[in-house]
């Protein structure tokens, strides 16, 4: 790695001197549309032998040229390919043609669009990048995406090719790229990786996970999904890296706002949102400035059902009914100001700062077979999830254009906390439920005395399935009967800070090829921990009839989508407020409530509190060389060092003269790893229109942070003894990627696209039970393992075409179509313990995790002249969630299919209207156990919808 960074410097030094021995000229400008900038413009030479494209920003730069005239063609989708002669004289060196307009503004008039339309441009704007970028990528743009029925990045970005998101009570939260595991995505924030906040999920807890509903879609420029990276990009992105571009100041003075109502039909409430965006130039247009801000509170709510089943047998020894309502706000606020000294020097600030709140609410009863109880809990908690996040940089050309050195300063922080709500008096800011409960006798069991659903009942017994399923009981209970047990007041303690620092230098040796290296520092320092305190009824005769109770809510019918009727078991609840005087100190002194402190210096929590710091360097190399007219080369490597420390506790359980006991000893463990990425990509153009890209990529995916936790939970009760740790020696996973895609642009704005990848795995993280001899003593171990090999496989096919060749009314229509295909296998090894204690190993074989088989999005628009609608489709098929037991164990997430609709009439300039209706089909949320039949989670959300109003004010 050394000796390539040597190299490249050594042919920057060389073109250095070339550069003060002859003098070199340059070509740049700025290439806008209305109040926008266009990125993706290919700016060529009529002999083809200077190319290049416009930045985000809409600038460019053409360097290392002489005097002379120049005929430059300036290319754009949904544009006619214009002529515009240039003449580079002695002096000024460099030739600043300012803003050119491709729509006739104030600025130089270039040319007009082909197609026109509310959604027209903001699609050219996206594909145009797509077409230009070195990388397999897709894009999206903001105008789009405000566009869309989507409120938060999660369910932006679903839109696009082989992207998946997992939803949680109803809302996009998690992304996933090509089916593999959601952390093995990279989620990045203008090119840094967005620290993660503690999830809620079996599958999300302590992962490298971002939640992308607590950013806000009106912040976001540009959403970049790139499939295959190259060396200048963040190498821990198997599947790929989503890159949230924030908006930047628009071309002109503009002030802009929205606001918007509507209707959650679960929740039976309103939904109401707004933003607004302010951008303006100052002091003869060297200050930029922009400022942007969203609020979106949404009511929401759930209908749920879940079970647990026996793993010998499937009997169901649980079944919960779990009615949810809750509050949802999201605010964003974002900050931009970029002064450019010259043409040549600029230097900018970007700040972020989100915060979202989840106020949830649940009454639950669960029905519990082996313990024959019916148990209520009550509970509410308030969850915020804050980012904030600041950035400093500048961009500087010099030695004649040639050299172009972009450095820039971040720091990224995410912290997720308990809050308190609104109404409660209890100062705390906790989690609170509050537990009652009741024996029961179940009727219609089985002659074994258990339950089972349909599928798996034994001869002669008679039953349901899991959707007309409904417990019954041989009497039955009434408030009186449930008696409190116990109170838990439970805290959300997950930190995490990013400090970044970067360099990049690119070097245009000549008009064929230039050279590109950098630098980056990243220290990450985070923080985990879930305290609890429980209060226990020791006998104070305290039932739900004895407090202040509400009539349960059944929000127009708990799951009527089922048809399953619920009433005869779903008693009345304690109030919110009541559960909030029952965990005032003055009550649970008053019915001594017996207290149990969960924190740090608990055994039984101990686990759960740990901190982390890793330092990340990373540099990389590569050149960009014109092969010829039509294909260019891309080539380098990137090499990342990983030193990892992390700090948690050791928990001992053992017998001490016949009485259990726990030690609590601190522990430190420490690692470090490198990661060399060589990456290449060829990118053919046979025509204009067409691209055909071949890329071969190293990439990997660090473990989460759970995995590293390096507390050990060591129990010397059990026989054999057991223990569950971290590891902190787990390697990362990395794959060798293999990317074929070919992309036909329309000249009416579209694109047909087909691609194939294969990925090559190795040291793929799973959790592992083994056995190990100790000291002479064979001990069950559980720990994440690295296991042997897999692979991923796959091919996506989309389309997305105006049928502009139909007549008149009709020409307004346009399809989109997207379909990925994914097929894995892992090798994981199994081991068990035969009657002599002998430990047998075998090697199963099985599918990544969260990785769906079939993905698709479909739509048909209509876009013709003030107006606009789009139905568009998203499916998702089932995958694996959690291995457990044996294959007739696992848990396995439900196919998924959801529609949306969205429509826009723009009036005039300055004013239009929308209106948005999100899962048109109702579509529910399922886990099943081993068989689609057998569920373990149903979930329904019903429709919501919003209207409303956007106003250009200038």
């Amino acid at each position: 790695m050394k000796r390539i960074f040597s190299f490249l410097f050594f042919l920057v030094f060389l073109s250095w001197h070339t550069a003060f021995s002859q003098q070199q000229y340059s070509i740049t400008g700025r290439i806008i549309d209305g109040k926008a900038a266009l990125p993706g413009v290919t700016i060529k030479t009529k002999d083809n032998s200077i190319a290049t494209q416009s930045n985000l920003d809409g600038t460019f730069r053409i360097t290392g040229i002489k005097q002379g005239n120049y005929e430059l063609v300036f290319s754009y989708l949904g544009y006619e390919p214009i002529e515009k002669t240039v003449s580079v004289s002695e002096k000024p060196f460099n030739v600043y043609l300012g803003d050119l307009s491709f729509s006739g503004n104030d600025a130089q008039d270039i040319d007009e669009v082909v197609v026109q339309g509310i959604m027209a441009n903001t699609q050219a704007k996206a594909l145009s990048i797509q077409k230009s970028s070195p990388a397999i990528m897709n894009v999206i743009a903001s105008d789009l995406i405000g566009k869309l029925p989507d409120r938060n990045a999660a369910e932006a970005v679903q839109r696009i090719q082989g992207i998946a998101i997992e939803r949680d009570h109803g809302e996009g939260r998690y992304a996933s790229v090509r089916g593999t595991p959601m952390q093995w995505n990279s989620t990045l924030v203008n090119g840094n990786r967005m620290p993660t906040s503690e999830g809620t999920s079996d599958n999300t807890s302590g992962s490298r996970t971002s939640p992308l509903d607590i950013f806000p879609s009106e912040m976001i420029e540009f959403v970049q999904v790139s499939k295959a990276i190259t060396p200048d990009m963040e190498g821990d992105a198997i599947g790929g890296s989503i890159n949230f571009v924030t908006r930047t100041a628009p071309v002109s003075k503009t002030l802009k706002a929205s606001l918007g109502t509507g209707y959650n039909g679960q929740a039976q409430k309103g939904i109401y949102s707004g933003s607004f965006m302010y951008g303006d130039h100052f002091f003869n247009k060297k200050l930029s400035l922009i400022i942007g801000g969203s609020y979106w509170k949404r009511n929401w709510a759930t209908d749920n059902t879940e079970a647990v089943y026996n793993q010998d047998d499937f009997a169901m020894e649980s079944f919960e009914l779990r009615d949810y309502k809750g509050v949802r706000t999201t605010m964003g606020l974002n900050a931009g100001l970029a002064y450019h000294i010259n043409p040549s020097h600029k230097i900018f600030f970007r700040g972020i700062l989100t915060d979202f709140q989840d106020q949830e609410t649940a009454l639950e009863h669960t029905f519990s077979y082996t313990g024959k109880t019916l148990t209520q809990r009550r509970r509410e908690g308030v969850i915020g999830i804050g980012l904030l996040g600041a950035e400093i940089g500048g961009t500087h050309n010099t030695l004649g254009e040639k050299l172009n050195i972009h450095w820039k300063l971040s720091n990224y922080e995410t912290d997720m906390d308990t809050r308190k709500p609104s109404h409660a008096d209890n100062p705390k800011n906790t989690y609170k439920l509050s537990m009652f409960a009741s024996k029961v006798d179940y009727a219609n069991l089985a002659a074994d005395g258990k339950m089972y659903l349909d599928m798996d009942a034994p001869a002669g017994f008679q039953s349901s399935n899991y959707q007309s399923f409904v417990p019954q009981l041989k009497s039955a209970v009434k408030t009186s009967d449930l008696r409190l047990t116990q109170l838990i007041e439970l805290q959300t303690q997950s930190f995490e800070r990013d400090r970044i620092a970067e360099l990049d230098l690119k070097y245009q040796l000549n008009n064929n090829i230039y050279f590109k290296a950098g630098g980056k520092f990243k220290g990450k320092y985070l923080r985990r921990g879930s305290p609890m305190d429980i209060y226990v009824n020791r006998g104070a005769n305290i039932t739900v009839e004895s407090l202040a109770t509400e009539a349960y809510d059944y929000n127009g019918g708990f799951m009527k989508e089922t048809g399953a009727d619920y009433h005869s078991v779903l008693l009345d609840g304690i109030t919110l407020t009541q559960v909030d005087q029952l965990l005032t100190d003055s009550y649970i002194s008053e019915n001594k409530l017996m207290h149990i402190a969960r924190g740090e210096s608990s055994p039984d929590a101990a686990s759960s509190f740990y901190t982390g710091n890793e330092d990340v360097y990373a540099g990389y190399g590569m050149f960009n060389m014109k092969l010829s007219d039509k294909l260019q080369l891309i080539a380098g490597a990137r090499y990342e060092h990983t030193a990892l420390t992390y700090y948690g506790n050791e928990v001992i359980r053992k017998n001490v003269d016949g009485k259990p006991t726990a030690d609590i000893n601190k522990v430190e463990n420490s690692s470090k790893f490198g990661s060399l990425l060589p990456i290449a990509h060829l990118k053919y153009q046979p025509i204009e229109a067409m691209n055909i890209r071949l890329a071969y990529t190293r990439t990997f995916a660090r473990a989460n942070f759970s995995d590293l936790n390096p507390t050990e939970n060591i129990n010397l009760i059990f026989t054999p003894p057991v223990i569950s740790r971290g590891n902190i020696a787990l390697k990362p996973t990395f794959a060798h990627n293999f990317d074929f895609m070919s992309e036909y642009y329309f000249d009416d704005i579209g694109v047909a696209s087909f691609g194939v990848f294969y990925k090559k795995l190795s040291n793929v993280i799973y959790s592992s039970q083994s056995f190990q001899q100790i000291d002479g003593t064979t001990y069950r171990i559980t720990q994440p393992e690295n296991s042997e090999n897999g692979w991923l496989a796959g091919f996506e096919a989309g389309v997305s075409k105006r049928l502009s060749f139909l007549p008149d009314f009709w020409s307004g229509f346009g399809v989109e179509a997207n379909y990925t295909m994914t097929t894995s296998e892992m090798e994981v090894p199994r081991f068990s313990l035969d009657e002599k204690g002998q430990v047998t190993k075998t090697i199963a074989k099985e599918v990544l995790p969260n990785q769906s088989k079939h993905l698709f999005n479909t739509a048909i628009f209509y876009e013709k002249g003030k107006f606009m609608a789009r139905i568009a489709g998203n499916y998702k098929g089932s995958a694996l969630a959690i291995v457990q037991g044996n294959p007739e164990n696992y848990r396995w997430y439900g196919e998924n299919f959801t529609m949306d609709f969205s429509a826009n009439y723009r009036f005039n300039k300055k004013v239009s209207v929308f209106a948005e209706l999100n899962n048109l089909t109702n579509a529910p949320l399922r886990y099943y156990h081993g068989d689609s039949r057998r569920l373990e989670q149903l979930e329904y959300y019903s429709l919501r919808g919003l209207v409303g109003i956007n106003y250009q004010i200038f």
